[in-house]
């Protein structure tokens, strides 16, 4: 008997405790952000190691072939399987045909770009990935390569 009114007490007394913290915090200044160019330095950008957007890399300075022989290494590695990639070819002939990945999907873990044995996945700085709808988070083969463009080594994880 007494435990039962010792809870509803205990219940009680949370329910105060939570509505006076609620009420005091009410009357103080709000400070909002306004994302994204609500702040003073909009020309922000993430720190080394950051995990953002991906990116295929190129084999050569000319950027003519792809590192990428869609051997589906990064594929198996994704916790969630937000890679999907087909590929062609035989030997060293093999190249992607079709490559996406699904950024609503992925957790950024780092392990496909770890377990690329040509180096040719890497993670960039790309901050704002959000999109307006699920279409719009996925990246294909022609966005992955057009991200990669400039890069020329795989980014690590520090």
């Amino acid at each position: 008997m007494w435990g039962y009114v010792r809870d509803i007490w205990q219940g009680a007394k949370s329910i105060v405790v939570g509505h006076i913290v609620t009420f005091r915090n009410f009357w103080r200044p709000k400070i909002t952000d306004r994302y994204p160019h609500g702040n003073a330095d909009e020309n922000w950008q993430p720190g080394p190691g950051y995990r953002g957007g991906f990116a295929l890399l190129k084999s050569d300075k000319e950027g003519r072939e792809l590192r990428c022989t869609a051997c589906m290494s990064c594929a198996r590695a994704c916790p969630v399987g937000c890679i999907h990639i087909e590929g062609e070819g035989k030997g060293k002939e093999r190249h992607p045909v079709s490559f996406y990945i699904d950024m609503g999907l992925c957790v950024y873990c780092h392990q496909c770009v770890e377990a690329c044995p040509s180096e040719a996945l890497t993670m960039t700085d790309e901050y704002e990935i959000s999109g307006t709808s699920r279409a719009s988070l996925v990246r294909d083969l022609a966005q992955l390569i057009a991200a990669g463009e400039g890069q020329t080594e795989v980014s690590r994880v520090l």
